[in-house]
């Protein structure tokens, strides 16, 4: 019977890890190392417009102000060509964007103040490492 229940916390332990990628480990290096800010909220002035960097991050511009938006988990939606009703974005209020709201139906974990050099460094040090993951080791 004890074996059972070791299995069990051994399931149950497993169900609950978040897989996280090289591009979104790179990221968060980059965030801790650059210091940068978080934020609480973003005003939006219009529709909201969004850069990829990987499926756990990305980049929101509104005039002169940049930021890093990051997710609770892996937003594979952001990819996707189609739009399924799983991907209606829900708001606290429209003119704001905040943690816990959603685009593309994921929730935001976290919003980072961001300049555009670091915004660029972010996407390419995110490439890099996608890159780096799909070339196979030589051995």
């Amino acid at each position: 019977m004890s074996l059972r229940l070791i299995a069990a916390a051994v399931l149950l332990t497993g169900c609950g890890t978040m897989v996280v990628t090289q591009e979104a480990r790179a990221v968060r290096d980059f965030i801790v190392v650059s210091e940068l800010e978080r934020v609480d909220i973003i005003r939006l002035h219009r529709q909201l417009y969004y850069t990829y960097v990987n499926d756990s991050f990305l980049t929101v511009s509104i005039g002169n102000r940049h930021y890093l938006v990051e997710f609770t988990s892996r937003c594979r939606a952001l990819r996707s060509k189609t739009f399924t009703a799983a991907m209606v974005d829900h708001r606290y209020d429209p003119s704001y964007l905040r943690p816990h709201d959603t685009i593309r139906g994921c929730p935001i974990d976290r919003i980072y103040k961001a300049t555009v050099e670091q915004l660029i460094e972010i996407k390419a040090l995110s490439k890099a490492q996608a890159t780096r993951a799909a070339v196979p080791a030589e051995g």
